[in-house]
């Protein structure tokens, strides 16, 4: 793939990408945007949307206006743009980086920037206990004439417009303090600068995403949580992992991304098909899906034998001789066979580098059918929300001599404040993420263990002075039980 380097005017490099060749292989990229890949598009609001970009396309973000995907391929991920005229967008700094024009009373106007914001501001007032925000009578500037600024010229200055105005038609913007004046600046921001940033598409933000959309669906899970089963379940390149995953897909598309698309990972479902939905968000080729992905459901598990499907070959001249059709359904079947009989035997034979859950079934129930599947001095991990049922299956597994050490943890990042003067943590965060357990399976000696204590510990070695004295009191116990005892008289 050809590509060329140039500066832009937002000091940003931007990568041209020359046509790819029709044999070329899909690939994701990771440092640059590229067309054809699904990204994240962090809007000013705080909102998160995931978008395919098509080299030809027009993106839509609603209220924020619309760019075209071409104007924002060869840019590094992190960039952050700015939608301007005829849905063109300009490379920016970050999402807040602008300038600001505050007019004052009989004065020119007077332009500041985000290093003089703090100028601006020193005047303000220690509290904000005189204010008094009751709509109009502290807004001066009415909804009508945001309305007409918005269509007086390009979305990028009617945003700026619209700040200024409101900022200088507010009665008590300079009653506020430091820190409520910026908070109140950035809320303007947010709702009325189109902007956005594309970031890439990794398996913290896909998670991010499906906890904004539908927490139950992930099963409560964190970013910590999941930072924790792949580091505790060591997922790595190469590795041939068990998978149970109740998430659509999330943890399978975080393993994926970690595996850089080497080895393998069989997941256990319990339906005709696995939920793997969020892989529709992967842009691996078909064919490195299915060399990574296996699918096999519980009964398969259970009882393998009964569930492989007997299957033999026909000759090549039958097969030659059978019409399109039903030569093309019976290559799909023997595909089909020999997929299922393959992670049967697979499954049935073992060695997996590491079994890793995140289910809501009753894993007491089922773990007796996948412990003898992992292989030795490798990791068991399973997630819960709920600690009390991580806490039987701790007492489960202290039970099995198979098991190492079962021990759960909780990691938790709490967001802070972080300004000059404030520290303290967001009130609006959440406070909880799930609970992992973490064991090793080892292989216990055979014929039992042979428990080394106090009593079985080896004796010290004594000194030849001990052992004379320890003969002297030997030999003169043997003396005294060779003295017959003298006669009684009757």
């Amino acid at each position: 793939m050809k590509m060329e380097v140039d500066s832009n005017p937002g000091d940003s490099k931007k990568v041209e990408f020359s046509a790819l060749s029709s044999n070329a292989i899909k690939c994701k990229s990771t440092s640059h945007i590229s067309p054809d890949q699904h990204v994240v598009l962090r809007l000013p609001s705080e909102g998160i949307k995931i978008i395919e970009l098509r080299n030809s396309g027009l993106i839509s973000l609603g209220k924020f206006g619309c760019f075209e995907v071409s104007g924002i391929l060869g840019y590094p991920f992190g960039q952050t743009f700015e939608i301007i005229e005829d849905n063109k967008v300009k490379p920016i700094r970050s999402m807040t980086d602008q300038t600001v024009d505050i007019p004052e009373e009989e004065e020119t106007e007077q332009e500041i920037n985000k290093d003089t914001l703090t100028q601006l501001f020193t005047n303000s007032a220690e509290n904000n206990q005189n204010i008094i925000n009751i709509g109009s009578k502290i807004q001066k500037l009415t909804s009508e004439e945001i309305d007409k600024i918005k269509k007086s010229g390009a979305s990028s200055d009617a945003g700026q417009k619209i700040i200024e105005q409101i900022i200088a038609g507010h009665g008590g913007f300079d009653k506020k303090t430091i820190y409520s004046q910026q908070k109140y600046l950035k809320r303007k921001q947010q709702k009325f600068l189109k902007r956005f940033s594309v970031e890439y598409l990794g398996g913290s933000q896909l998670l991010e995403y499906s906890i904004l959309r539908d927490l139950q669906k992930v099963l409560d899970m964190s970013e910590e949580s999941m930072a924790l089963l792949m580091t505790y379940g060591n997922v790595r390149p190469g590795g041939n992992y068990l998978l149970i995953d109740e998430t659509g897909g999330v943890l399978l598309y975080a393993m994926m991304e970690r595996m850089q698309g080497q080895g393998t990972i069989t997941i256990i479902h319990e339906n005709e098909h696995p939920n793997i939905i969020a892989l529709r968000y992967s842009d691996y080729p078909i064919e490195l899906q299915e060399r990574m992905v296996k699918t096999i459901n519980w009964l398969q598990v259970v009882e393998p034998e009964n569930e492989k499907i007997i299957w033999e070959d026909l000759p090549g001249e039958e097969v030659d001789s059978m019409k399109s059709n039903k030569k093309v359904q019976y290559y799909r079947r023997q595909k089909r066979a020999n997929d299922i009989n393959s992670v049967i035997d697979s499954v049935s034979r073992g060695n997996f580098d590491a079994l890793i859950s995140v289910s809501s079934l009753d894993m007491t129930g089922v773990l007796p059918y996948l412990i003898p599947k992992i292989g030795g001095s490798r990791p068991i991990v399973l997630y819960n929300q709920f600690k009390e049922v991580l806490l039987d299956i701790q007492h489960y597994l202290s039970n099995d001599k198979r098991v190492l050490a079962p021990s759960i943890y909780e990691s938790r990042v709490r967001p802070y404040q972080t300004i000059p003067g404030r520290l303290h943590p967001m009130m609006t965060s959440r406070g909880y993420g799930g609970y992992v357990l973490w064991g090793t399976k080892v292989i216990p000696v055979e014929g039992g263990l042979t428990a080394v204590g106090r009593g079985n510990q080896l004796k010290k070695k004594s000194t030849p002075v001990e052992d004379a004295k320890v003969k002297s009191e030997a030999s003169l116990d043997s003396k005294a039980s060779e003295t017959p005892e003298p006669a009684k008289l009757s």
